[in-house]
């Protein structure tokens, strides 16, 4: 399962003037006689430990706290998620009474909503007496569940004064009252991933043209009915929501592969003047009204993805021409689809600083269309991603993407692209030879490649299975790459009497894994210096799985930094 997270927010913590409802501090602490410009910048770098005794200081330390700890808040149906429930329901019926700038829900800038399984009882509902109290509110057959939904709809609607961003995470039905109390919050953000929709389910509460003042909007909903009635409902709720956001919506990632009715604006043209980001994954069009709407001859949109498996879309991009606003496109290539029409397109948009295709294109596609066209005509790219259908990245490819001298940002694939295989048996020699010119190259990144080891006979040492298998090559020792206490560890092995052969074997392989994802780290960081080497201005790199980053103290002397942990299967430039 994958989330979709869109935009990228600044996830940083409120002002603390913003998170005290625009009362002055009346702390003596020291942090208070800051200028109030330094005391925000301060205090998101505060240590967690310290957060926890500064919040026991005074009232204003303790809200400064809050505001760097709460700042981000997943609600899920943990005991910590319901008794965070319960404070905000707490706060919001003594806020009726009482005007108090020392609250919880104030802090709050971000909300996710993870909200699966194990699901809640009443058994610990009763836990929590004012959260348990909207059980028996509900008329018919009332469950936890919907008693929780009810609770935080309330709690969103009314108790969230700065709230930012909301991102709803879950597999379950959206009721009403809840994607109402949404509707009606300060959320500027909102992220609806996977939730299930209903023919009944009603967005706004208000006749007329509703007004939902939305900057970015993620849609990927499932229709909980086959019924086609019910989908064209729901599709037509889902338009309704778009004609809501339109006069406000600067992005929006629409993702349409389980929707079962056709999306139609009608007769109407709807004008999205703030609109600069658009993303349509596999939308189901009845007609060009949505795409017209969008893609209008007065848009000022900078950044498009599109995919390539609706007939509609495509057709309406064959004939759209140049949109002389557009800077990023992004093609989500799918087997088996219209190519002919995307790439028709491309040829009329030669002004695009950015092009990204990231899934396999023929090499014949590649060569034939794709690299000169923008050896000839685009001369802004300065970002490039391609994917090649086949186990090798052909050298005269490599050698023409040498020749396009303004790029910056480079991200090469080849070979399978999903699972444990993968079957690109990279060059790096070929590759550091064609793509030296390319002297302003900042990041680079490969992604499914992979390497041949010269292992023992007996063992897998196959390209396919270089990141499963974990060989070492056979001159190599994984006891040189282990840590002294693993070292210890292994010399102990045979002299546990308590330790069957199998546990002594299972530990024994653990340590052979964690020995080997040290010697392949090496190697990569031993790669990333040569790129480094050979294109002075790199700041980064992706390589083996492993993003790198470049820091650079003179002209000769750098140093590589691995900015993560553990290997990642995929990174963007």
């Amino acid at each position: 399962m994958t989330w979709v997270n869109y935009p990228s927010t600044s996830f940083r913590p409120l002002p603390f003037d913003r998170a005290n409802r625009g009362k002055p501090s009346r702390s003596p602490f020291p942090f208070f006689q800051l200028p109030v410009e330094v005391l925000n910048d301060v205090a998101p770098h505060i240590p967690p430990a310290d957060l926890e005794a500064l919040a026991l200081v005074d009232r204003d330390c303790r809200q400064l706290a809050r505001s760097v700890q709460f700042f981000y808040v997943k609600l899920t149906y943990s005991d910590v998620s319901l008794g965070m429930l319960e404070t905000l329901l707490a706060e919001m019926m003594l806020g009726a009474r009482k005007e108090s700038s020392q609250t919880l829900a104030s802090c709050i800038r971000h909300l996710a909503l993870d909200l699966g399984y194990p699901l809640l009882t009443e058994t610990r509902l009763s836990q929590f007496p004012i959260l348990y109290s909207f059980f028996g509110k509900l008329p018919g057959a009332a469950n936890a569940q919907n008693a929780y939904l009810h609770a935080l709809a309330a709690v969103i609607r009314g108790s969230l004064p700065n709230l930012h961003s909301l991102e709803w995470q879950s597999r379950l039905k959206m009721n009403t009252e809840l994607f109402r109390s949404i509707t009606a919050s300060t959320a500027r953000h909102v992220m609806i991933n996977h939730a299930l929709f209903h023919s009944r389910l009603g967005v706004f509460e208000f006749y007329g043209r509703p007004k939902w003042a939305l900057e970015s909007l993620v849609l990927d909903v499932d229709c909980l009915s086959d019924s086609t009635e019910d989908a064209e409902t729901i599709v037509k709720l889902m338009t309704d929501m778009l004609r809501a956001v339109s006069p406000t919506l600067q992005g929006l990632f629409w993702k349409g592969a389980r929707l079962r009715a056709y999306v139609s604006f009608g007769w109407e043209t709807v004008a999205f003047p703030r609109l600069r980001t658009l993303r349509l994954d596999a939308v189901p069009m009845a007609d060009y009204s949505i795409l017209t709407s969008f893609l209008s001859a007065n848009t000022a949109i900078s950044s498009l993805e599109v995919s390539s498996l609706d007939l509609a879309t495509i057709e309406f991009l064959a004939s759209r021409g140049n949109i002389e606003s557009l800077e990023c496109f992004s093609w989500i290539h799918q087997p088996d689809s219209h190519e002919e029409e995307i790439l028709s397109f491309l040829e009329c948009n030669s002004q695009l600083h950015k092009l990204s295709i990231s899934q396999p294109l023929s090499p014949s596609t590649i060569e034939s269309r794709i690299l000169p066209t923008i050896k000839l005509d685009f001369l802004c790219l300065t970002s490039l991603q391609l994917v090649w259908d086949s186990s090798w990245i052909p050298e005269t490819a490599l050698s023409v993407i040498g020749t396009l001298f303004q790029l910056r940002r480079l991200w090469l694939s080849a070979g399978h692209q999903f699972g444990w295989c993968h079957s690109w048996l990279i060059d790096h020699d070929v590759i550091l030879e064609t793509l030296q010119p390319l002297y302003q190259l900042e990041s680079l990144a490969f992604s499914r490649d992979s390497y041949k080891v010269v292992g023992h006979p007996l063992l897998d040492s196959s390209v396919e299975n270089y990141y499963v298998n974990s060989v070492f090559p056979a001159n190599k020792m994984f006891q040189k790459f282990l840590k002294p206490d693993e070292r210890a560890l292994l010399d102990s092995l045979d002299q546990n009497p308590d330790m069957s052969f199998d546990q002594a074997r299972s530990l024994q392989i653990r340590l052979i894994k964690a020995a080997w994802e040290r010697w392949h780290q090496e190697k990569m960081i031993d790669l990333a210096k040569v790129y480094a080497t050979t294109f002075t201005k790199m700041k980064w790199c992706f390589i083996g799985q492993y993003p790198m980053r470049v820091d650079r103290e003179s002209d000769t002397k750098m140093d590589i930094a691995v900015e993560s942990a553990s290997r990642q299967s995929n990174v963007g430039i």
